[in-house]
């Protein structure tokens, strides 16, 4: 069994959810693919969606957060000892976190990200890499299975609720801002530093980029695996159709 440092995990899902949720919005609004990474286009696609960012990131991350640091059971628990009343999702996030450190690196990762974001750009895999909150002393860690599966599950889950906050109508997925989110998440969590496409070439072109950001085919298996659970579910909760944005 292998095991990634717990902050640097939180880190990537916090870019995960900033680079996917404004992705799902910017493919709704911005139909010129070469306008969508400039960083006005951006801007002018998110101006009437930052105030949404931090309601539908404490939302949606409470989850994740929670199986980084709880069992299921430990959840369940922490939930039922909560004054649900008197609790806010910030709290509800707060308690995923479970350590004050832990909880202090998440809120400095989402204040990078989200400065980057109001500039119109997300930090590159290299300058995440560099910049991203490390932990003091000697780090918790988590399984790298779990720690995948969560990094998909952030992204496609951030990227169709993006979708949906656009408001346009559309209800497909871009396969090719999916695959760049999931790669990106891979780079991220699996590697310190970006990977090389040297060699890799053909018609098996794409699916060795994968294997190489997955570093191994258990990884790569894992990660597909939670691809096809977590669209099922987008599928019935986000009212997702289709893989391919062509069924709009």
């Amino acid at each position: 069994m292998e095991y990634i440092d717990k902050y640097k995990v939180v880190a990537a899902l916090v870019r995960a959810f900033f680079g996917a949720f404004s992705a799902g919005i910017v493919d709704c609004l911005v139909k010129d693919a070469d306008q969508k990474f400039r960083p006005m286009a951006v801007k002018k696609a998110m101006l009437n969606h930052y105030e949404a960012v931090g309601r539908v990131f404490n939302d949606m991350m409470f989850y994740p957060f929670a199986r980084l640091n709880y069992t299921l059971g430990e959840i369940e628990a922490e939930l039922h000892k909560a004054d649900m009343k008197r609790t806010t999702m910030v709290d509800l996030v707060r308690m995923a976190c479970r350590s004050e450190a832990v909880y202090a690196a998440m809120v400095a990762e989402y204040k990078r990200n989200f400065t980057a974001l109001l500039a119109g750009r997300m930090p590159d895999v290299a300058t995440h890499l560099k910049e991203y909150t490390r932990g003091d002393g000697e780090s918790p860690t988590v399984d790298t299975d779990l720690a995948i599966a969560l990094c998909v599950r952030t992204n496609m889950t951030a990227y169709a609720r993006g979708i949906r906050q656009a408001h346009t109508g559309k209800s497909s997925f871009h396969q090719a801002t999916l695959f760049r989110l999931l790669l990106e998440g891979m780079a991220t969590l699996l590697h310190d530093k970006p990977f090389s496409l040297s060699g890799i070439s053909g018609d098996n072109g794409l699916n060795d980029i994968f294997l190489r950001a997955c570093r191994s085919e258990r990884n790569f298996a894992i990660m597909t695996a939670e691809m096809d659970s977590t669209y099922a579910e987008l599928v019935k909760s986000e009212g997702i159709i289709a893989q391919d944005d062509t069924a709009n």
